[in-house]
């Protein structure tokens, strides 16, 4: 690390002090009020790094996924490979089943990170929580959570019928019904639909269809009703469909000395006798893909909540059911050879359960509570290659996982005490134990352990985390916090090999932060300034197709983050973002499978996956009244990450340039709030990037995943009832 970074905080906070407005404004900011911490609560009372996105932020941005909302929080990162899915907080984040970072549906975590990423539908608001979370939300939520609030029902019936097109030939739907049922009974009904006829992968091969494209489902009804003066309940349903061809794996680095490239002479392509050179692109948005390619993901998820409240204190009890299953196929080697196919078949059905008695005196704001988590999968992985000529068959591997099984318990309590108007301590404990019981079979080409049968493993992880923090309110519109915190991110078994199991990873962290409300409440100012270190730190490597985990020994990650948000008159409103990160492995010595039998590297003092040394986002919004009656709304928003690396080896290779995403959004309101349109550019400078990338020693270069290009396309939105 160097010396002069770890400086910065304190020379920042000094200057915070004499932090004035610039220009003059008027308006005043609305106030979330959030429940990120399990106590209701506004951003700026929160004595955490927290980033809240209400509903009229998404609407007005066409925030609908983590895809998007990554470029409103600028610590906030998301990237996908083959089917995985990746949220990333200040440099944190996970692979494949094992996130970094929670997320959650009213309060039900999702197990699996694949799930999580399926359309958000009808939000009320979005909570992102940056730093461990390991006392209130435990096992993975190291890095942080996303916590995505649905709206619940109105008083009064309101509905909305949302249409739109885009370029790629996409049509949406959504459709919005709200209301009361009975004076005590309130249903809320929001469904949507995506249509897209055109892929926005181009497919080079012949014969062979683009990529990106299918439909997508999503249909959630929540019930609430008020059981008693002092009980009331809500229960969720909510279903999502994802068909059509939603994976791609494009080659960003072409590299054909090694790899598969040393089977490629005694591959027999019975499509092309005449021996044509084998193509691939390192093109951004296409590739050469020779074979069937195919999603079907499916998610159901039930939940019952229900919240009595007595007269000294609070229950609340989370109840939930959620069953995943998602089937892909696709050529795994980027070329027009067709010689690798991918196929993967998963399911995960999860049950949890979670208790929590809250209260609150004059002085002491407590919670306790505990959880239970029955988490089982399957899942199987099949690669097939074309016939070869030296071996004189198609050879084959198949990994197959028949059963993991995790049963998690954990108890917990946090409580705040005001020690005086102005000061408050908080202190908070998790003890968690987890049983596993993980299969793992393989069969075919590649070599593996155990014989004939499955190999089976069983063992228990306990843990215990805390956190500690002081508040002091400098004024009557500003505080200052510090905390520690620790989490930790689960231990596993890797599918493919017969490895014992690898351990959990820990985090401890420190946290400086500074949060005011200047100007009469027309700006906000937030600020953090964090210490990360890690130890058994997970890292990931794909040999022989096989994803295997390993424990580094350490790593650390120092940074500051600065937001701030100002009305300037009635008619302007800028925010801005910047996040600043060191981050570095320690001592460990890692294999290197770009190379086709691996070469050892030392990767001590190499940079985090996923972690840029800088994030930044600027918006600006400009409102104004036509002289229809009507408001006309626009706004340039712009998102800008330095070099992101995916691989720990510090090569330039394994990296994405610094880029920037730029989004315009126009939003018209009728004068009687009775119609909306929205036009929108996402991606204006069509700017292309990697998300994800590997390079394994069974393909022929570094291969990843493209974000979307340039998209232009409206809505139209008719209102009825109550708004």
């Amino acid at each position: 690390m160097k010396n002069n970074f770890k400086s910065r905080p304190c020379a920042l906070f000094a200057a915070l002090s004499l932090l004035m407005p610039a220009a003059a404004v008027s308006a005043d900011l609305e106030e979330i009020v959030v429940t990120g911490l399990k106590r209701e609560s506004t951003v700026m009372e929160t004595a955490s790094a927290i980033t809240a996105l209400s509903a009229s932020d998404l609407a007005a941005k066409g925030l609908s996924d983590i895809r998007q909302i990554q470029y409103a929080v600028p610590s906030l990162h998301f990237g996908e490979s083959y089917n995985n899915r990746n949220i990333s907080i200040r440099g944190i984040g996970g692979f494949l089943e094992q996130p970094g970072v929670i997320t959650s549906i009213n309060g039900v975590t999702q197990s699996n990170d694949a799930s999580s990423q399926l359309g958000q539908l009808d939000l009320d608001r979005v909570e992102v929580l940056r730093g461990p979370q390991g006392t209130l939300y435990g096992r993975n939520a190291v890095g942080g959570a996303v916590n995505f609030i649905a709206a619940s029902p109105t008083d009064e019936v309101y509905g909305k019928v949302m249409f739109g097109l885009a370029d790629f030939d996409q049509t949406s739907a959504e459709i919005v019904l709200s209301g009361p049922i009975s004076d005590s009974i309130g249903v809320r009904l929001a469904a949507s639909h995506l249509d897209a006829g055109e892929g926005w992968i181009e497919n080079l091969m012949p014969g062979n269809d683009d990529l990106m494209k299918g439909e997508k489902t999503n249909v959630r009804l929540i019930v609430t009703a008020e059981l008693s003066d002092s009980l009331d309940a809500e229960l969720l349903l909510g279903r999502s469909e994802q068909t059509g061809r939603w994976t791609h794996w494009a080659m960003i680095k072409e590299d054909i000395p090694f790899g598969v490239a040393t089977f490629l002479p005694a591959v027999s392509v019975r499509d092309n006798p005449e021996g044509d050179p084998i193509l691939s692109t390192e093109e951004p948005h296409k590739v050469y893909m020779r074979g069937p390619t195919s999603t079907d993901r499916e998610m159901e998820i039930y939940s019952l909540t229900l919240n009595w409240d007595l007269e000294d204190f609070s229950v609340k009890s989370i109840t939930s059911q959620q069953d995943w299953s998602n089937a892909e196929q696709t050529p795994a080697d980027s070329t027009s050879s067709g010689i690798l196919m991918r196929s993967s078949e998963g399911t995960n059905k999860t049950f949890s359960q979670e208790l929590t008695l809250s209260g609150q005196t004059d002085k002491l704001n407590w919670i306790v509570g505990g959880f239970y988590m029955d988490d089982e999968r399957t899942d199987m992985l099949d690669i097939q290659f074309q016939e070869n000529i030296a071996f004189g068959f198609a050879p084959f591997f198949n990994n197959s996982r028949p059963l993991y099984e995790n049963e998690v318990t954990a108890v917990f309590a946090d409580a705040t005490y005001s020690m005086s108007e102005d000061v408050r301590l908080g202190l908070g404990v998790r003890d968690t134990t987890e049983k596993k019981v993980h299969s793992t079979f393989a069969a075919g080409f590649m070599p593996f352990c155990g014989g004939a049968e499955p190999f089976i493993q069983k063992w228990e992880d306990s843990q215990t985390t805390m956190r500690a923090s002081a508040e002091y309110d400098v004024s009557e519109n500003s505080m200052m916090y510090v905390s520690y915190s620790e989490g930790f991110k689960a231990g596993g078994a890797n599918n493919g090999d017969c490895n014992a199991p690898y351990s959990p990873e820990t985090l401890e962290a420190s946290e400086i932060g500074f949060k005011a409300s200047l100007a009469d409440g027309s700006a906000t100012l937030r600020v953090a300034a964090f210490q990360y270190d890690y130890s058994d730190f997970q890292i990931l490597q794909v040999k022989n197709f096989a994803a295997n985990y390993l424990n580094a020994d350490e790593a650390d990650i120092t940074g500051i983050e600065l937001e701030f948000t100002s009305a300037i008159g009635d008619r302007w409103l800028v925010n801005a973002g910047l996040t600043i990160l060191e981050s570095e492995y320690g001592k460990f010595l890692q294999e290197d499978l770009s190379v086709f039998n691996g070469v050892p590297v030392q990767i001590e003092g190499n940079s985090l996956n996923n972690a840029p040394d800088m994030s930044m986002i600027i918006g600006v919004t400009y409102d104004t009244e036509l002289g229809s009656g009507g408001n006309l709304a626009l706004s340039l928003d712009a998102a800008y990450r330095s070099r992101v690396y995916f691989r720990e080896f510090g090569n330039r290779l394994d990296s994405q340039d610094g880029y920037a995403i730029v989004n315009f959004n126009a939003n018209w309101v009728s004068a009687d709030e009775d119609y909306a349109a929205r036009f929108f550019v996402s991606n204006l400078t069509d700017e292309a990037h990697v998300t994800g990338m590997y390079a394994l020693q069974t393909t022929y270069g570094r291969q990843g995943t493209w974000n979307m290009p340039r998209q232009v396309g409206f809505e139209v939105t008719k209102f009825f009832g109550a708004r």
